[in-house]
């Protein structure tokens, strides 16, 4: 399903580029060099519109209906019109895990501290709780996520972030680069094989 110029329901949110596959590489020279602030933000925003778009490809076909619900016209009112929510029916259709939810609900906390407080930073004493706890939860949730023969060296990266969370912004924002470049690869990978959901009095449905 896209939303385009014609599409019924005028779409405000940006488009995810699926078609796009940046290296790990291109997204460290990309955001790499961010603020700690536009990074939180930023990261989680662009992993927001992917659910968002992953979503409209799982739910019932019903356009207008999928849109207003996950509020793809700027409504933040809107039942799923929140990253929070979004993640919560994410996992309720089966798109992720409840480990997954556990890591995107940490860099949605992450990203609301930045978004909300004036005075902030990776080491204040709130961000270094969030980015420790995101820790402990990749390191466990990282080789089911990126699949690729080098997580045992991944592995050995991250344990050596831990006790440099507290001490140097570039050890959580290497975290949260981490996290953002494996999500993005998976949701990109997901693009490829979602299966929507069928209704329960279609022809589908009642084969089932």
């Amino acid at each position: 399903m896209t939303f385009g110029p014609s599409s019924a329901m005028a779409r405000k949110l940006e488009h995810w580029r699926p078609d796009e596959l940046p290296s790990k590489g291109a997204i460290y020279a990309k955001y790499g060099d961010l603020p700690s602030r536009e990074l939180a933000i930023t990261s989680a925003a662009v992993l927001d519109v992917a659910l968002a778009q992953l979503l409209t490809m799982r739910l019932v076909e019903h356009e207008r209906e999928a849109g207003e619900f996950l509020g793809l016209n700027g409504d933040g009112h809107a039942p799923a019109g929140s990253f929070g929510s979004r993640i919560q029916l994410a996992l309720l259709v089966g798109l992720i895990t409840p480990k997954d939810a556990a890591i995107l609900r940490g860099v949605k906390g992450l990203r609301n501290l930045f978004a909300h407080r004036v005075h902030i930073g990776l080491l204040s004493p709130e961000a270094v709780m969030v980015t420790t706890s995101l820790h402990t939860l990749w390191v466990k949730t990282h080789t089911a996520v990126v699949e690729t023969d080098a997580c045992s060296e991944v592995s050995a990266e991250l344990n050596r972030l831990r006790p440099h969370l507290a001490l140097h912004e570039y050890a959580s924002a290497g975290l949260l680069l981490s996290i953002f470049s494996a999500y993005h690869a998976h949701f990109h990978q997901l693009h490829a094989r979602i299966a929507r959901i069928s209704g329960a009095f279609s022809k589908e449905g009642k084969k089932k």
